[in-house]
């Protein structure tokens, strides 16, 4: 004990060295630590922050959502809208009066085609196909054709091999067979051409030939080797006189 004494008594600046400080700094953390043991000073336990931030304050986000119906509240589900058609005015000008302005056509064919019944059924038995028939169909530029073949077999094409460029290219076009056409042992097959314009002065020059397989061979019609050879023009719709001749007055109309 009385050496204890003698550690309290200020001898001397040294002494105070050797005295046990009033509280360690692990004594705070020890009630809250209670049986896990000291934590090392270098891992504090991490505390709430005393000011309260705007993250803080924000409520957790909700995995539900919540979906209403605009029916719910009295509302239509559907919105319509009407326009007034008086309102509107239909462009005009020169480009209205092109698109209103129906073209017509015509075809200048270079070659004859069977005159009755009894010469066409002789051609189909001779060379075992023949064309009968060839139009322009009204207000367009699509050439629509007839082909009668003789019935050698039952699976049969037929064929029309077209050029535009005078032979220097062709293609070949597949006839469709005309149902109900079966007549005298012989079939008929249509086909159509669609000529895009503008053509040139004389007009959309078209050449073709017809070709016939068959599991017995192939037959060509070709119009006695010359081709069926044809041109489709435009017809150029004059204007009316009354109205060049009012233009006229109103260019040369001179005022005093």
């Amino acid at each position: 004990m009385e050496s204890v004494g003698a550690l309290d008594s200020p001898i001397g600046a040294s002494f105070n060295l050797l005295s046990l400080p009033a509280t360690f700094p692990w004594d705070e953390d020890e009630e809250s630590l209670g049986l896990e043991g000291i934590k090392p000073k270098t891992s504090p336990i991490p505390r709430r922050r005393s000011s309260v931030s705007s993250d803080d304050s924000l409520p957790p986000p909700s995995s539900s959502r919540r979906v209403s119906f605009a029916d719910a509240f009295g509302l239509s589900l559907v919105s319509v809208k009407q326009f007034d058609a008086q309102g509107v005015t239909a462009p005009s000008g020169p480009l209205e009066s092109d698109l209103n302005e129906d073209k017509e056509y015509y075809i200048l064919p270079l070659f004859t085609l069977p005159q009755t019944a009894e010469e066409l059924d002789l051609r189909v038995h001779e060379q075992k196909l023949e064309l009968k028939s060839l139009e322009l169909l009204s207000g367009t530029s699509t050439l629509r054709g007839i082909v009668r073949v003789l019935d050698v077999c039952f699976d049969k094409m037929v064929y029309v091999r077209t050029s535009l460029d005078s032979w220097r290219s062709h293609f070949d076009l597949l006839a469709e067979y005309v149902p109900g056409s079966h007549k005298s042992g012989s079939d008929c097959f249509s086909f159509k051409i669609t000529l895009v314009p503008p053509f040139g002065e004389e007009g959309a020059r078209v050449d073709f030939c017809l070709r016939y397989d068959t599991s017995l061979g192939t037959f060509w019609a070709n119009n006695n080797e010359k081709n069926y050879s044809l041109f489709c023009c435009e017809k150029i719709k004059e204007k009316p006189q009354n109205v060049c001749e009012n233009r006229r007055k109103s260019c040369l109309k001179t005022t005093r």
